[in-house]
């Protein structure tokens, strides 16, 4: 017995211990600095708890029709996960700056934008609003899906069929939401591809979204635990049963897929640079929030 043991021992020692991060705190403060400086052919950003590869498919595919690119993140913990308002105190107002401005004030490794949660914004002003723990406006917009993401960084879609008004969004089977949106259609629930004659119901998007027609989409993914993609194309667009396809292309095995808010509020951050859609001495439209990706990485 006491060989097993000593053997026992020395395997343990041998084999090297998975790396977990330290929780971020649920707050609006961002995440760990990184030293990585953003150059254009730099498609990995990796440190001991999160890794996010990054993709352009520049050729657009006969079957597509658009460019589009893509990001698949992985993180050790759920609260590397995050969301972050433009004013940086409050998530319902309305002040707005390009989502680049926000990345950098909170070191994300990898950002893009919301649903749009300004205060006075024509057919959203209503949506549900659950941030970082904290509920910021408790309205919903009945139509509209909504997609919650508990503690332990897992999707959860509730569509527009459930009482939403009057339902707890605050747990959601016994687990604490951490961020909650409300925009959507979701585009896949439970690895189950959305119908199309529900994806293209003028009904169950916002008034400007226009799901049947060629449009810059954002689309928010989770593939497995704590592994995550955004996908968004580039002008002039997709309509939402492409965005499917295209999240289906990329990775079949994704568990869900929501979308987000599109046209030029579409922008996606890497290491402090817009990636899509970047133009010569243009400026990027102002948003009202960010969703993003840090690491928690504590090494020097």
């Amino acid at each position: 017995m006491k060989r097993i043991l000593i053997l026992l021992l020395a395997l343990a020692l041998c084999i090297p211990a998975a790396v977990l991060a330290d929780p971020l705190p649920l707050d609006l403060t961002g995440g760990a600095p990184y030293t990585v400086k953003y150059s254009s052919d730099l498609e990995v950003y990796e440190d001991p708890t999160i890794r996010v590869e990054r993709h352009r498919v520049g050729s657009p595919r006969e079957e597509f029709g658009c460019t589009y690119y893509y990001a698949i993140i992985d993180i050790k913990d759920p609260t590397q996960l995050r969301t972050y308002p433009a004013d940086g105190k409050h998530f319902v107002s309305n002040s707005r700056f390009p989502a680049v401005t926000m990345a950098k004030r909170v070191n994300a490794v990898l950002a893009i934008n919301g649903d749009f949660t300004g205060a006075f914004s024509g057919n959203k002003s209503n949506t549900y609003v659950l941030r970082m723990g904290q509920v910021w406006r408790d309205t919903v917009e009945s139509n509209l899906d909504m997609l919650l993401i508990d503690d332990l960084g897992d999707f959860h879609v509730v569509t527009r069929e459930n009482d939403l008004e009057h339902m707890d969004k605050t747990t959601i089977n016994g687990r604490p939401v951490i961020n909650a949106f409300q925009f959507g259609p979701a585009l896949i629930i439970d690895g189950e591809p959305v119908a199309d004659e529900i994806l293209t119901d003028y009904s169950r998007s916002p008034a400007y979204a226009e799901p049947d027609r060629l449009g810059q989409r954002m689309v928010f993914c989770q593939l497995d635990t704590l592994k995550y993609m955004v996908v968004c194309c580039a002008h002039y667009g997709a309509s939402l049963p492409t965005m499917r396809e295209i999240v289906r292309h990329i990775a079949p095995e994704c568990k869900v897929a929501f979308t987000l808010d599109g046209g030029e509020s579409t922008q996606m951050i890497f290491l402090g640079r817009k990636i899509n859609n970047v133009k010569e001495g243009g400026k990027d439209r102002g948003i009202t929030d960010i969703i993003y990706f840090a690491s928690a990485n504590k090494e020097d």
